[in-house]
C-alpha cells in the first residue's frame, strides 16, 4: 500500500504538473514573428501602469483635485489696484471753475492672522483755473479682525488645510485604484497561465473518452458487451467535447481580459496571442502571524487612510463654523499724508511738511439670530461624530477582511496538497477500473464515472494553484501592501 504524499511533496507536485503542461514560451524574436506577444508578469503590470486608460483617467482626476489647495490659498494673494480720473466742477460763477485729475495705485495683503495691510499713493492736480496745483498723497491702513475671522489662524486656514487633506485623500484613492488594477492584472495573468493546463486536462479527458468509446465498439462487435453500453460511452464523449469547448472559451476570455488590462502600445492588440514568460513561485508553507498582517492593514489600507483624513477634515470644519458664529469686530488704523507744490517733484518732497493724518476706530456687525451659521456649526459637529464612528467601523471591517483573507490563503494552501493527493488516488482508481473492465468485471458507466472523477480531480488540482495565488494577492490587497510588495512606490 502506498503512503500518502506529504503536504510539501504534494504542493511541489501540483506546481510541477502545471509547469509541464504549460512550458516556457519561445524567445521574443520567434514569438513576435509568429504574431504573438511574449510578456512577463512584471511586464504586464508595468504596461498596465503606463497605458491602462482607467488608471490614466484616475491620475487626471487626482491632478485636478490637487488644484483645490492652490485655489483656497488664493484668498491670501496680494492685491494690486490702480486707477485714474479727471473732473471739472462748475461753481455759481463761471470764473470759479475747479478742474483736476488724479492717478492712484494701491497694494493690499490679507494675512492668515485676520489682518489686512493696505497702502496706496495718489498724485494729481486740483485747483481753479487752467493750471491746478499738483499734489502727492500717501495712505497706509491696517485692519485687524478681532472676533470672526480674527487672529485664530487655524480657523482662517481651515479651508486651505481641508483642501490639502482632500489632496492627500485623492492620492490614497489613487493608490487603492492602482492596487486594484495590479491585483486584476496579476490574477488575470495567472488565470490565463492556468487556462493552458486546464485545456490540456480537458483534451486528455476527451481523448480518454474517445479511446474508451472505440474500445467499447470493438467489444460490442466481438460480443463481449451488450450494444446498450455504446450509448453511455457516446454520451461521455459528447460531454467531454462540450466541456473542452467551454474551456477554450474561458481561455480566450482570459486572454482578452489580460490584454485589456495591460493595454500594450500596439495597434489592434486584440488579435495578439500571448506567451507568458513567468511561472508561479513555489508557495510558502509558513505564513506570518495574522496579527502582523492586521497591523500592516491598519497602517496601510488606503480607504482607512481616507476615512482618517475625512475625520481630520471634519475637525477643521468644526473650528471654521464655530468661528463663523462670532460677530464681526474689526479694528482699523490709518495713517496718511499729502504734499502740495507747483510741480510733482517738490510735492512729493513736502509729503510730511503739513503733518500727517492718523485715524482709527472699530467696526461691529452682529446678525440677529445668526441661524444659518449656528446650523452649519451644529451640522459640522454631527458630521465629525459620524466620521469618528465610521473610522471605528472601518477598522473593524479592515481587520475582518484581513483575517478572512488570511483564512482563505491557508485553506487554499492546504487544498493544493489535498487536491494533489486526490488526483493521484483518482488516477489509480481509473487504472483499476480499466483493468476490471478489460476482464469483464466493470461496466462502461463505471469507467466513465472514474474518468469523470479524474477530470474533476485534475481540474481541482490546477484550480487550487490559481486559487492560492489569487488568495495571496487578495490578502496583500486587503492589507494595502500589494504595491510595496511589488516594488511600486505610491505617490503619497
Amino acid at each position: 500500500m502506498k503512503k500518502p504524499l506529504s503536504a510539501h511533496t504534494a504542493v511541489r507536485g501540483a506546481l510541477l504538473a502545471c509547469f509541464l503542461l504549460f512550458p516556457r514560451s519561445p524567445p521574443a524574436a520567434v514569438a513576435q514573428a509568429a504574431g504573438t506577444l511574449p510578456i512577463s508578469l512584471s511586464g504586464a503590470v508595468l504596461s498596465a501602469l503606463e497605458n491602462n486608460p482607467s488608471l490614466r483617467a484616475q491620475r487626471y482626476a487626482d491632478s485636478a483635485r490637487s488644484t483645490a489647495e492652490a485655489e483656497e490659498r488664493g484668498a491670501f494673494d496680494p492685491e494690486l489696484t490702480a486707477g485714474a480720473n479727471a473732473n471739472r466742477i462748475l461753481q455759481s460763477s463761471e470764473k470759479d471753475i475747479i478742474t483736476g485729475g488724479s492717478a492712484s495705485a494701491g497694494f493690499a495683503v490679507p494675512l492668515p492672522t485676520g489682518t489686512r495691510l493696505s497702502a496706496g499713493v495718489q498724485a494729481g492736480r486740483l485747483g481753479t483755473g487752467t493750471t491746478p496745483d499738483p499734489y502727492v498723497g500717501l495712505d497706509i491702513t491696517v485692519t485687524q479682525s478681532l472676533l470672526r475671522g480674527g487672529p485664530d489662524i487655524r480657523a482662517n486656514l481651515a479651508r486651505v488645510r481641508m483642501a490639502r487633506l482632500d489632496t492627500f485623500a485623492s492620492r490614497h484613492e489613487l493608490k487603492g485604484f492602482t492596487e486594484s488594477l495590479v491585483y486584476n492584472v496579476e490574477s488575470s495573468y495567472w488565470a490565463y497561465y492556468l487556462a493552458a493546463p486546464q485545456l490540456e486536462i480537458y483534451s486528455e479527458s476527451l481523448r480518454l473518452a474517445e479511446r474508451h468509446l472505440e474500445n467499447t465498439r470493438q467489444r460490442i462487435r466481438v460480443g463481449s458487451l451488450p450494444e446498450i453500453d455504446l450509448a453511455a460511452a457516446e454520451v461521455e464523449v459528447a460531454l467531454r467535447r462540450e466541456a473542452l469547448i467551454g474551456a477554450e472559451g474561458r481561455a480566450e476570455t482570459s486572454r482578452l481580459r489580460l490584454l485589456q488590462l495591460a493595454s500594450p502600445r500596439i495597434d489592434n492588440f486584440w488579435d495578439l496571442r500571448l506567451d507568458l514568460l513567468d511561472r508561479p513561485a513555489e508557495p510558502e508553507l509558513r505564513l506570518d502571524p495574522v496579527g502582523s498582517h492586521v497591523e500592516l492593514g491598519l497602517k496601510s489600507r488606503p480607504d482607512l487612510a481616507q476615512a482618517r483624513l475625512a475625520l481630520e477634515k471634519g475637525e477643521l470644519e468644526v473650528v471654521r463654523t464655530k468661528n463663523g458664529i462670532l460677530p464681526r469686530l474689526d479694528l482699523f488704523i490709518s495713517l496718511g499724508a499729502t504734499g502740495y507744490a507747483e510741480t510733482f517733484g517738490p510735492a512729493a518732497g513736502r509729503l510730511f511738511d503739513d503733518g500727517t493724518r492718523l485715524s482709527g476706530g472699530l467696526s461691529f456687525t452682529y446678525p440677529l439670530g445668526n441661524t444659518a451659521a449656528a446650523a452649519r456649526a451644529d451640522r459640522a459637529v454631527f458630521s465629525r461624530a459620524q466620521a469618528e464612528e465610521s473610522v471605528r467601523n472601518l477598522e473593524l471591517i479592515v481587520e475582518l477582511d484581513i483575517r478572512t483573507a488570511y483564512v482563505e490563503v491557508r485553506r487554499r494552501l492546504a487544498q493544493i496538497a489535498a487536491s494533489s493527493e486526490t488526483a493521484r488516488l483518482q488516477e489509480e482508481k481509473l487504472k483499476a477500473e480499466n483493468e476490471k473492465f478489460s476482464v469483464g468485471r466493470s461496466t462502461t458507466y463505471a469507467v466513465a464515472q472514474a474518468e469523470r472523477d479524474l477530470l474533476e480531480a485534475r481540474l481541482g488540482e490546477s484550480e487550487s494553484v490559481a486559487g492560492y495565488l489569487t488568495a495571496l494577492l487578495d490578502l496583500y490587497r486587503k492589507e494595502g501592501t500589494l504595491l510595496e510588495r511589488r516594488g511600486i512606490e505610491p505617490a503619497i
